[in-house]
């Protein structure tokens, strides 16, 4: 798979990821720090967001391996 693939994989997952949990509203679980709050709501996206783009190139890799492992070659 092109790096390019990935990256840009990568991107999309975070932005739906951040779009997935932007309704929960993290401030009310920290009342004293709302920016850390948003900080919180952003690194979630990032590693959600990069965990589901890692399962979806697995998945990818796994699918493009498997007529060489079904055929022995």
């Amino acid at each position: 798979m092109s790096t390019i693939f990935i990256l840009s994989l990568n991107l999309v997952c975070i932005y739906f990821f951040f779009w997935l949990i932007k309704p929960i509203n993290f401030a009310r679980f920290m009342p004293y720090t709302p920016r850390q709050a948003a900080f919180l709501k952003v690194v979630l996206s990032i590693i959600g967001g990069y965990l589901l783009a890692s399962f979806f190139v697995s998945a990818t890799n796994w699918v493009i391996q498997i007529p060489s492992t079904v055929l022995g070659n």
